[in-house]
């Protein structure tokens, strides 16, 4: 390529652009034609110049709104030739919903599609959900539907709850069904008010199983088959059967047999449709043939379920090698599902779903003797929702605080019921409880909304490879993952290597008695040593000789290890010769050695503490911290501003934050920092609120009990202040792992600060840590093992 192509290119895709918006295909096969006829429009340049042209609609939208519908079809274009460049016109051609190409639009009037914003979103989230651009979609379809039933819109309000549902749900319910069911619920509703009773039984239909998968042997599918009965009785009958015979399963095979084999003799109950018919009759040859252990119908091979129940039985035939290729099948459609969503709680919920899945191909690659497939694929279903907050914390730079508002209502909700929960309140707890819940739905519909605003789509970030974190290792580096299936792997420059089996179920024992005896000096019932020394026996002795000659160990423990400081434990310390740090994942390790950061020659430091008065200690503390540097802002007690610490935080090197940290069992994902006020009063910085941040600090130190708190979710999901941190721009985060004292945790600052500027984090926290276990007023394990180092040591 010559030096001048470039340039020649540009005028093509102009020129391209914009004889396409002169005169605009007549349908969807018609662009697809052009495009194939000029390949030019699929180039980075033809989207520059689309992106450009939104640009300038959107500055004009304010005084003109009818260009919103401009902007939107110039959007949807934009999106579409972007996913005709990655994926091919023809895989693309063949997803684009049929209503797109045939221009019909059920229950809006077409007029409508380029003026009404409702009208507008309900096109573009169906559009992106024939695309495959699950979150997106769901995003347009949720700020439709609501005006949709304010409206009387009951109809196509229902049809819209009905689209979430299945989105939301996903294959085989390996989504997020008791979200997916709310939507199903309000489309129930609104057909009973349409008067659409065809519709409201396919809608009660799936309320009666999902409400079994989601609380089995609940009243709620009675419930709804009670409701069912009185529109068709014999579906009703049908479907108590068939739930029987799925619950059965597991417990009583005989009986769920005989249960689904009279659901298949008796299947024109459900109706005269052949394909009902068909459909049900293929959900219950799936759970015939599991319990049969026969081979599962092709007719359903294209989920990742399906594949990973397959896999299961080849291996009870003794066939590994069928077995493997079902596993690798079922890895690839769960990670092309994984592909079509963007948000933290959509992968949330699929890590739960997956868990099992990558279990078992993790397990089965590693007894092949295949080490670095293995570690991949437990890498596949390791903290995914890190890596989507990756991507959301990019998305929420262009957001507006308009998207804050209900958010806000319930923060201050929540600090009001958690202070009259402290106080002892009688039923406090339940409102506390109800106010998070609804923090939690505003949260995630912000996220939606910061999706439908976002100036380009996005897709979350994917788990990179062990090689090639190999590559962005040091020749000091060694890393340690601490896989669920119980084995240990290393990586180092050289690649990866398996270094030993450890229980699982015992080290969850010990990681509990330990965390129980050591989070208190006042027990009675046990030394900490003693688990201490099992746990080093089982998880840092087979290590020694792996780590030796590494100077920095970077470790990502499995659930239980989260909740102990493996390196600080037994007689011989894993960080007695090495320098220690623990990270969520291999991908969020990468993205920490990888993400550019220029060191200042002057730093800036940037505290604050102790905004209610009740840590006396904390302002000296910071004082003696920030005496440490030159450039240092230092807030205390009631002076403090919030909105000044946030413009300070997102520009410092080092933050130092001396509070009380919050933490709710019940919602982990809504840890907090107290930051100022008292009481009802109190300003909290919310662990959602840091994904909007961007930082660049180089430490940051959370002398906060529960600030440290970190814990794995069902599926393998990291979840903690510190992981927060990391995402939006730190690079170590320094915390506790339970409630510490404020009088010892000022001395053990102190040391710490003494020494990081030459030492660094890991360095620093060693010598701290021993300098007050020396003391033996403080030697017990409360005093000093409960600060951790996260990211890079």
């Amino acid at each position: 390529m010559t030096q001048s192509e470039p340039a020649l290119q540009e005028p093509m895709a102009v020129r391209a652009v914009l004889d396409l918006l002169r005169d605009p295909p007549a349908d969807a096969d018609a662009l697809f034609d052009l495009v194939e006829q000029r390949p030019v429009l699929l180039g980075v340049e033809a989207e520059e110049v689309l992106s450009g042209l939104i640009a300038q609609v959107a500055a004009r939208e304010r005084d003109e709104p009818p260009l919103a519908g401009e902007r939107r079809w110039l959007e949807r274009l934009r999106r579409v030739l972007r996913d005709c460049r990655l994926r091919g016109v023809d895989a693309v051609r063949r997803t684009v919903p049929a209503e797109w190409s045939q221009d019909s639009f059920p229950g809006i009037d077409k007029s409508q599609l380029g003026t009404d914003q409702v009208a507008m979103d309900w096109r573009e989230g169906t559009i992106l959900l024939g695309l495959g651009r699950l979150d997106e979609a769901v995003a347009y379809l949720k700020r439709a539907v609501t005006p949709m039933h304010e409206r009387g819109w009951h109809a196509l309000a229902a049809d819209t709850e009905m689209l979430l549902w299945e989105a939301v749900r996903g294959d085989r319910a390996t989504g997020d069904t008791a979200a997916a069911l709310v939507h199903a619920t309000k489309a129930a509703a609104a057909y009973r008010k349409a008067g659409d009773r065809a519709k409201l039984r396919h809608a009660l239909t799936v309320l009666a199983i999902d409400s079994d998968v989601v609380a089995p042997r609940s009243a709620r599918s009675d419930h709804y088959r009670g409701l069912l009965a009185e529109l068709d009785a014999d579906l009703a009958t049908w479907l108590r059967e068939y739930v029987r015979g799925a619950r059965l399963m597991f417990t009583d095979p005989e009986e769920g047999r005989a249960a689904l084999q009279w659901c298949v003799d008796s299947i024109h109950l459900v109706g005269a449709e052949p394909q009902a018919q068909a459909h049900w009759r293929d959900e219950c040859a799936r759970k015939l043939a599991f319990i049969d252990d026969a081979v599962v119908p092709e007719t359903t091979d294209d989920t990742a379920v399906d594949q990973f129940l397959a896999a299961i039985l080849a291996l009870k035939r003794d066939r590994p090698e069928e077995a493997a290729d079902r596993l690798r099948r079922a890895v690839l459609l769960a990670e092309q599902r994984r592909r079509s969503v963007v948000t933290e709680v959509s992968h949330l919920a699929l890590s739960v779903s997956f868990a099992p899945l990558h279990h078992l191909a993790a397990v089965t690659a590693d007894r092949a003797g295949t080490p670095t497939e293995a570690l991949d694929l437990v890498e596949l279903n390791t903290s995914r929702s890190q890596l989507a907050r990756l991507t959301t914390h990019r998305l929420w730079r262009d957001a507006g605080a308009d998207l804050l508002v209900l958010p806000n209502l319930y923060r201050r909700q929540a600090v009001r019921y958690l202070t009259d929960a402290e106080r002892g309140g009688t039923g406090e707890r339940q409102q506390l409880d109800t106010a998070l819940h609804r923090l939690r739905e505003a949260l995630a519909a912000a996220e939606h909304q910061v999706l439908v605003t976002a100036s380009a789509a996005r897709r979350a970030e994917p788990p990179v490879p062990a090689t090639r974190l190999a590559e962005h290792l040091g020749e000091d580096d060694v890393v340690l993952v601490y896989a669920p299936i119980g084995v240990v792997y290393a990586v180092t420059r050289g690649g990866v290597t398996r270094v030993a089996d450890f229980d699982t179920g015992a080290v969850e024992r010990w990681c509990a008695d330990y965390r129980r005896l050591a989070s208190t000096p006042d027990h009675d019932d046990g030394d900490p040593a003693e688990p201490a020394a099992d746990l080093e026996a089982a998880c840092v002795d087979p290590v020694r000789a792996t780590v030796a000659g590494h100077r920095r160990v970077l470790v990502v423990p499995n659930e239980p290890l989260w909740g102990v400081p493996l390196g600080a434990l037994g007689d011989r310390p894993l960080d007695t010769d090495h320098l220690v740090s623990y990270v969520p994942s291999l991908s969020v390790l990468d993205h920490l050695l990888t993400r550019p950061h220029v060191p200042r020659r002057v730093e800036r430091f940037v505290g604050i503490g102790d905004p209610d008065g009740s840590l006396p200690h904390a302002a000296g503390e910071l004082a003696d911290a920030a005496s440490r540097f030159y450039d240092r802002t230092v807030e205390t007690g009631a002076g403090i501003d919030v909105e000044d610490f946030r413009a300070d935080l997102s520009d410092a090197d080092v933050v130092h934050i001396a509070s009380h940290g919050i933490a709710f069992d019940e919602f982990p994902d809504l840890s907090a920092l107290h930051v100022a006020g008292t009481g009802s009063e109190r300003e909290l910085l919310w662990a959602p609120d840091l994904v909007r941040l961007s930082l660049r600090a180089r430490l940051v130190v959370l002398a906060a009990c529960h600030a440290g708190l970190s814990k794995a979710l069902p599926g393998n999901e990291y979840v903690g202040l510190p992981g927060v941190f990391l995402v939006s721009g730190a690079r170590a985060v320094l915390g506790p792992l339970w409630q510490v004292d404020d009088r010892v945790t000022a001395r053990l600052m102190a040391h710490f600060h003494e020494v990081s500027a030459e030492a660094g984090p890991a360095g620093a926290l060693r010598h701290a840590q021993r300098a007050v276990r020396s003391d033996p007023a403080t030697a017990h394990p409360f005093y000093w093992a409960a600060f951790q180092l996260f990211g890079l040591p």
